[in-house]
């Protein structure tokens, strides 16, 4: 316990700062939209995969940050107990990911939609499987020689999530987690540690050329955040889908923000504190930073949201011109936002890469665009 409360401290605070912070959110975000009054339907199967996919996508990225090596550094140095760093880590890592991101989450669809306590027990069990599983499978990849079998028998599990009934997932659920524990319990707790790849610096400078010339070899860099970019790309496909059974309400511009949502490239000064530096210490730097930034940030929304509405018109059909006005106009109006935020109010003190990527900043663009949204279809009724 000693060791988990110690990783878990810094990760969340000397006082878990973050747990505290994250579920006030949760429960704020909850009674807002529960008295809003705000019904959706939501089948089960579509909670179960989004707790599974995001508590994925968060603990993996907390794994493969610097921060965790950061804190195992002085650990692996001094002589410890190998199951115990390793469960004590994992644990450490899943109880961030859960409370601090995926209650976040699962606030909104228990807000939206009709629930009862077994589907929320499964919900929370769907997490937890997807947290171990993902250690596992992080530690596995670091024995190439076994990864490569292994990871047809763990494809099994999720082809088996996916076609057979809901009635089996807890049960897989349930396997999933006690296979990932059983092979925790033989692994080596160095291979969580990873020393950060030494890379030339990407120096901007005022004779360095064009910020978009930067941003280009930033993100050859960085490919983690073309990732997110595609991710978003796969739900502008989704979307349409998920939509379609509300045909009383205009639900195609509800989809601009939520796809504007491109958190990594829209923190790039709070990411890189060295180009923030670097920036605010030459003259005149305002406009050529701001200025190519809201332009790239903007051709990427256009690029997103231009998938969206093809994927809207195959689907659903009855698209107009409006709505390729819309979404311009939406891309523009998210970018300079964003920008704006980023240049006078960048994100301080964050601990992990996922905790910047999901600081509650990220919410304040796509809120005021759907309040734009909303205020415009009153006007219009």
């Amino acid at each position: 316990m000693n060791l988990f409360n110690t990783i878990l401290r810094q990760l969340c605070g000397a006082r878990y700062e973050s747990i505290s912070k994250s579920l006030l959110t949760a429960f704020i975000l909850f009674l807002a939209l529960h008295t809003a009054g705000i019904r959706l339907t939501v089948a089960p199967f579509i909670l179960y995969l989004a707790s599974t996919l995001f508590s994925v996508s968060v603990m993996w990225q907390t794994l493969c940050g610097n921060r965790l090596s950061e804190i195992l550094q002085g650990m692996l140095a001094v002589p410890f107990d190998r199951k115990n760093l390793v469960f004590s880590a994992v644990f450490a890592l899943s109880g961030y990911t859960l409370t601090t991101k995926t209650a976040i989450l699962w606030s909104i669809f228990f807000a939206v939609s009709a629930w009862n306590i077994s589907e929320l027990l499964t919900a929370l069990l769907c997490g937890v499987h997807a947290c171990l599983v993902s250690a596992a499978v992080f530690l596995l990849c670091k024995k190439k020689k076994l990864f490569s079998s292994l990871f047809r028998i763990l494809c099994i599990p999720g082809v088996l999530f996916l076609i057979r009934s809901l009635k089996t997932v807890p049960a897989m659920a349930l396997a999933g987690s006690a296979g990932a524990l059983l092979y925790l319990s033989f692994a080596d707790a160095y291979r969580l540690y990873h020393l950060p790849v030494q890379k030339k610096p990407i120096r901007y400078t005022k004779a360095g050329g064009s910020f978009l010339l930067y941003l280009l070899r930033y993100l050859r860099r960085n490919k983690n955040h073309l990732l997110n970019t595609a991710g978003l790309c796969a739900a502008a496909c989704f979307l349409p889908l998920l939509f379609r059974s509300s045909e009383e309400l205009p639900l195609l511009s509800f989809g601009f923000p939520m796809l504007c949502l491109n958190t990594p490239l829209c923190t790039l000064l709070s990411g890189s504190p060295d180009l923030e530096q670097s920036i605010r210490a030459l003259p005149g730097q305002q406009k050529r930073f701001c200025l190519p930034y809201c332009l790239f940030l903007s051709a990427v929304n256009c690029s997103i949201l231009s998938v969206y509405l093809c994927a809207w018109q195959i689907i659903n059909g009855s698209i107009h011109i409006t709505d390729a006005g819309c979404a311009l106009l939406f891309a523009i109006l998210n970018a300079l936002l964003s920008v704006l935020l980023e240049w006078f109010f960048p994100i301080r003190n964050w601990k992990t890469e996922s905790g910047l990527w999901h600081h509650p900043r990220k919410y304040i663009v796509p809120l005021l665009l759907t309040a734009l949204i909303v205020f415009v279809e009153i006007l219009k009724c």
